[in-house]
């Protein structure tokens, strides 16, 4: 098994066995530069897996990446801490030298031509990360799996009430005197009392669609 507690996470493939090679790496929080909106961890995270060999070009790494994260309520503004763990399967490809190939193709006064392309069959795979030499390096896999992870909208709590729209207050801690909380039984119901008792005389007027 590889231990290692650094500011980069290189393997030579060189060193891994036919059975695959065990890995524990702590990966700290300034290794991994994320911003703030993509939280910020607590403390060193953990990754655990092994690496395997698939040919003379390709390499494959499958483990678990844990931690806690610290993160910042999309609604309140509270900080929060959560608990990460997830599962991580990440592709390593050695590069192959690009090659200049026939690509036919038809031109409307001089019938089919070739023209010269240089092609890497690798070159758009988003998904597979680079083996340089006979190195790999897992930190950028694990920062982008981290990235992936992190949630569209944090949430303190799935029932988080946010804060007043009229003085800031968090209305977690307690509903406060200058606004009427809105609840989902019935909002309908509360918005045409309200109208109403401001405009007396148009009270007919007033409608609510619901959506279909």
């Amino acid at each position: 098994m590889v231990e290692c507690c650094d500011m980069s996470l290189t393997i030579n493939l060189l060193d891994v066995p036919p059975t695959g090679l065990q890995i524990h790496h702590e990966v700290e929080p300034s290794a991994l530069s994320l911003s703030h909106d993509e939280g910020t961890p607590i403390g060193n995270l953990s990754c655990d897996g092994s690496i395997f060999l698939i040919d003379e070009r390709t390499a494959y790494f499958q483990g678990e990446i844990s931690g806690r994260f610290c993160r910042e309520c999309v609604r309140c503004l509270d900080q929060f801490e959560e608990y990460l763990s997830l599962s991580c399967e990440v592709e390593f490809k050695k590069a192959v030298k690009a090659v200049n190939v026939i690509v036919p193709h038809r031109n409307k006064d001089k019938g089919v031509k070739g023209h010269d392309k240089s092609l890497d069959e690798d070159a758009t795979d988003e998904d597979i990360y680079p083996i340089s030499e006979n190195d790999i390096d897992l930190l950028p896999a694990i920062r982008e799996q981290v990235i992936l992870a992190t949630p569209l909208q944090s949430l303190c709590k799935e029932n988080c009430l946010g804060l007043c729209q009229v003085c800031g207050g968090n209305l977690n801690e307690g509903i406060c005197g200058c606004c009427t909380p809105v609840t989902g039984s019935a909002p309908v119901a509360n918005f045409q009392q309200t109208v109403s008792r401001k405009n007396p005389s148009k009270r007919s007027s007033v409608s609510v669609r619901r959506g279909s």
